[in-house]
């Protein structure tokens, strides 16, 4: 049997890559430097407040086009598409393996992200017992709020739910508020845990 009621895992990194090809391409078609977009983007404080549910993802990048469009030229919004079409990148061995450990545990996701998560992952086939995008619960990671607001939405203890997280500061954070957490170190490191945490994954490879 597990020795956990459920786990909770996060989003980028251990089943969506990002690899920005959308945002370049939209940089080399207007003719903007490397970056352009990320600055305006995810170095603004808008981004923050969609991350928190401030802004909707549409309000949000809404307002990063009229500030590219204001320092660059209106003609700049005929390149964006790229960018905003880019939805990342679904890691196949994960998703499958997501599909293994729910037949034994609910599984969660707790992402730091706009409310898109959801239409994300429906692009992307990715299926959780449980969504939780920052966005919806108007806090994020690494504040333990955000942990607690999961454990409480899944109806399990904190102390009875295991997290993966591939950023250090997010797992010492889970750690805070009574988690299991690991830091996801790839597949195989993975698997190997959710076996020691009493998962029976022998048919996984």
């Amino acid at each position: 049997m597990p020795s956990i009621n459920g786990l909770l895992l996060d989003m980028n990194g251990l089943f969506r890559h990002w690899h920005n090809t959308g945002a370049h391409t939209s940089e080399q078609r207007a003719g903007l430097p490397t970056s352009t977009i990320a600055r305006y983007a995810y170095d603004h404080p808008s981004y923050r407040l969609a991350r928190v549910g401030v802004l909707t993802d549409q309000q949000w990048a809404s307002d990063v086009i009229d500030r590219l469009a204001n320092d660059y030229g209106p003609t700049i919004r005929n390149h964006l598409g790229p960018w905003r079409a880019d939805r990342g990148e679904p890691d196949q061995t994960m998703t499958a393996l997501l599909q293994a450990i729910r037949e034994h545990l609910p599984v969660g996701v707790l992402s730091n992200c706009t409310d898109a998560l959801h239409t994300d992952l429906k692009l992307h086939g990715i299926e959780f017992d449980f969504v939780f995008p920052s966005a919806d619960l108007g806090v994020d990671k690494p504040s333990p709020l955000a942990y607690r607001a999961a454990a409480d939405l899944m109806s399990i203890p904190p102390t009875a739910l295991a997290y993966f997280d591939d950023e250090p500061t997010f797992v010492l954070a889970a750690r805070s508020v009574g988690m299991k957490a690991h830091l996801f170190n790839g597949v195989d490191d993975f698997i190997a845990r959710l076996r020691h945490l009493g998962v029976p994954l022998a048919d996984i490879s």
